[in-house]
C-alpha cells in the first residue's frame, strides 16, 4: 500500500522501501515511530526496483534531500551518486548485516530487541537461522505467521499451496518441484519445513505464474545468477534463495532443465 508522506525540505533522509516482508514491515514501523519520512508501496520482491519509485526518488534528489533506498534493485548509474543504498542480498548475503540492522545503525540504535533479533535471523537464515539463536517453537511460529501476514498472503493462497504440495514432483534425488498458482512461495516453504511437520527439503524449485524461485544449494544459485540474472538472498554463499520474473514458457522450461541438470551431474 502506498504510504503518502510530506517529504521534508533540505537534506533530511527519505526512505524508499523495497519488497514487503516482516523485515520491511519492521523497518516501516521503526521509521514511523521516529517520525522519519518514508515511502512504502508494499511492493513484492520481484518488483522491488528503482523504477517503482523513480518519480519520487528523483524529486527528492532535486529537492536536496537524501534518498535512502532499502532493498531496491536496478538503480540507474546517473542516480547512484545521489542515493544511499541499504541492502544485504546478493551472492554474499550471509556475510552482510541485514537491512534492518543497517537501518537501526543509521538511526543510532546499537542493541536489538528480541523480536528484532528473531526477524534478523529469519530474514537471513529462515527457520534454521532462528533455531541457531535459541528461538522457541512459539517464537518461530509467531515470526513465520507474521512474515506471511506482512507479505499479504491470503487464506485462498494458503489453500492453493496445500493443493500444489499434494502433487509435488521429485524428478531427481535431492530436488523437489512445486507448481504454485500464485507468487507467495512462503506458503510452500513453511509447509514443507520439517520443523512445522512437513517432509523437509534440501533443494526446492517453485514455479509460479510470473516467477521462478529456487531454494537450496548456494552453488546452484550462483549458476542461476550467471545464467539468468534475477535476485538472491539468504545465508549465501552456502544456502539461500534465488528468483526471477518470467513469463515465456521456453524460458521457464530452460530454467527447469538447468536446475535438474545440476542434480543429474551430482552437484545438488
Amino acid at each position: 500500500m502506498f504510504n503518502p508522506v510530506t517529504l521534508p525540505s533540505g537534506g533530511d533522509d527519505v526512505y524508499f522501501l523495497g519488497g514487503r516482508d516482516l523485515e520491511m514491515a519492521e523497518i516501516a514501523r521503526i521509521l514511523r515511530g521516529r517520525g522519519v519520512p518514508f515511502v512504502d508501496r508494499g511492493i513484492d520482491w520481484a518488483h522491488a526496483t528503482f523504477s517503482a519509485y523513480e518519480p519520487e526518488i528523483r524529486a527528492s534528489i532535486r529537492a536536496g534531500q537524501q534518498p535512502v533506498l532499502v532493498e531496491l534493485r536496478e538503480i540507474p548509474a546517473d542516480a547512484l551518486p545521489f542515493v544511499d543504498v541499504i541492502d544485504h542480498h546478493g551472492p554474499e548475503s550471509g556475510r552482510l548485516p541485514t537491512s534492518l540492522e543497517q537501518v537501526l545503525t543509521r538511526l543510532g540504535v546499537t542493541a536489538l530487541k528480541r523480536e528484532q533479533e528473531l526477524i534478523v535471523a529469519n530474514d537471513k537464515g529462515y527457520i534454521d537461522g532462528m533455531l541457531a539463536i535459541g528461538a522457541t517453537p512459539q517464537e518461530i511460529e509467531h515470526v513465520r505467521s507474521e512474515d506471511r501476514k506482512a507479505q499479504g498472503i491470503t487464506a485462498e493462497q494458503e489453500i492453493a499451496a496445500e493443493a500444489a504440495i499434494a502433487v509435488i514432483r521429485s524428478p531427481m534425488s535431492g530436488l523437489a518441484i512445486v507448481e504454485l498458482p500464485h507468487g507467495k512461495t512462503a506458503t510452500v516453504t513453511d509447509r514443507l519445513s520439517s520443523f512445522t511437520g512437513g517432509p523437509g527439503y534440501k533443494n526446492l524449485l517453485v514455479e509460479c505464474p510470473n516467477e521462478m524461485s529456487f531454494f537450496g544449494d548456494g552453488r546452484i544459485i550462483q549458476e542461476l545468477l550467471r545464467a539468468y540474472g534475477g535476485y538472491c538472498g539468504g545465508n549465501l554463499p552456502d544456502y539461500g534463495y534465488w528468483g526471477t520474473e518470467i513469463r515465456a514458457d521456453p524460458a521457464r522450461e530452460s530454467i527447469r532443465q538447468f536446475v535438474i541438470s545440476h542434480f543429474a551431474d551430482g552437484i545438488g
